[in-house]
């Protein structure tokens, strides 16, 4: 009866522990900053993160994706939404904006790529910009250079994962986006 209790009261005291350890949330549940994400992002995929940045631009296309500017164009960072978020609101231009959401890693590699450039030969791949070109936005988001078609964003992710190659030993590129639970303008 004994041995029977101590381990009742072991169970629940472990039990206590967990939901109190899922309860509080993990160190990343404050926000940061767009830069301050994008410099920690590859030890914070797949957690829960809240981000402060300006809001540049939402698509107009479909309204799903919105993009957060740090310090300057080049930290740029896209939040998607999903049908249970709904559209981002085009109000959300040009302000402080906090969203919260799951860190998603994608990664761009050389079979992505053998993928996307099939998809540009048959017409298929949805565009987002005018005349070939890709959104402004989202290029900047990718780091690729605005004004670019699709078959030389192929080309300049080539460039960049032979560069991170030679520098880091890595055959793909990290492309990070925030899978959006909330939106709210902070300012």
């Amino acid at each position: 009866m004994n041995r029977n209790r101590l381990f009742l009261n072991l169970f629940v005291v472990s039990v206590t522990l967990l939901l109190f350890a899922n309860c509080t949330g993990s160190n990343n549940t404050k926000p940061v900053s767009v830069d301050h994400l994008l410099t920690n992002a590859a030890s914070l995929i797949d957690e829960t993160v809240i981000v402060d940045g300006l809001c540049t631009h939402v698509c107009a296309k479909s309204g799903m994706k919105l993009f957060l500017q740090g310090s300057d164009a080049a930290q740029t960072l896209r939040a998607e939404s999903d049908a249970t978020l709904g559209k981002f609101d085009p109000e959300n231009i040009g302000k402080q904006v906090r969203v919260r959401g799951k860190l998603v890693e994608e990664r761009i590699d050389e079979a992505y790529l053998q993928e996307l450039e099939k998809e540009i030969s048959a017409s298929t791949l949805v565009s987002h910009g005018e005349g070939g070109e890709g959104c402004e936005t989202e290029q900047a988001a990718e780091g690729v250079a605005t004004g670019s078609s699709e078959m030389e964003r192929v080309n300049q992710f080539r460039q960049q994962i032979a560069e991170r190659k030679a520098k880091e030993g890595k055959e793909y590129l990290s492309q990070y986006h925030i899978a959006a639970e909330s939106c709210q303008i902070i300012d």
